[in-house]
């Protein structure tokens, strides 16, 4: 049976540009994972400078939230994303994993910690998959949610060792302060989701894990 996964992309993307980056892994996984693309609610308002990604010169740029000041504003657009990945999740469900990219990733932290303790109204992950990840403290609920207890979600984080848009040491603080028991995996290039035949075998021996674990 293949696994069901909720993919969120990362700041400046669209669903589409990320199911497009995502060719060799889908095609490598294509025996283990149905992957659901959707697309973030906000217009991304600030673009990193020092971005390895090819910047867009088509469609348009989306945001889970933009960085501000303004942290009420942040919150505010953070939760309007949760409600929107509610509700995808209610209407093309059930979904047994999520999976995230950079800010993405972050995004998909929230859901994992607020799903786990029943603070929206979907089930719980099956697992996570996070790409060059961070820890999202911009969102006060999550740092109080995993505060009082880590998230037990089986968890896979990458991190790339010259990442220059988010730091690997950022993705390992992701890992160790949000989420119990999670699994590190490091690759020596930047911000991207790494997927050669090695590679491949990294996610097919963690999807196996679980399924060992639910036997």
């Amino acid at each position: 049976m293949k696994l069901r996964v909720l993919c969120l992309h990362g700041y400046t993307q669209t669903g589409q540009k990320f199911r497009d980056r995502l060719g060799p892994f889908r095609r490598g996984l294509k025996n283990q994972l149905d992957l659901v693309f959707m697309t973030a609610p906000h217009i991304a308002t600030n673009i990193f400078a020092n971005s390895e990604e090819p910047q867009e010169k088509e469609g348009e740029s989306m945001a889970w939230w933009n960085q501000s000041d303004d942290t009420e504003k942040v919150e505010k657009e953070i939760m309007q994303s949760v409600q929107e990945i509610e509700n995808t999740l209610v209407r093309e469900g059930p979904f047994h994993g999520i999976m995230g990219f950079s800010q993405g990733a972050g995004m998909a932290a929230i859901m994992a910690a607020l799903a786990e303790r029943n603070k929206v109204n979907v089930g719980s992950f099956g697992f996570a998959l996070f790409f060059a990840g961070f820890y999202p403290g911009q969102l006060g609920m999550f740092d109080e949610t995993v505060r009082e207890a880590k998230v037990k979600v089986p968890s896979l984080h990458v991190v790339g060792d010259n990442d220059l848009v988010v730091s690997s040491e950022r993705g390992v603080e992701l890992a160790t302060r949000a989420f119990d028991g999670a699994q590190v995996k490091r690759h020596p290039g930047g911000h991207f989701v790494p997927c050669n035949a090695e590679w491949r075998k990294i996610y097919q021996a963690f999807l196996a894990g679980l399924e060992e674990s639910a036997a």
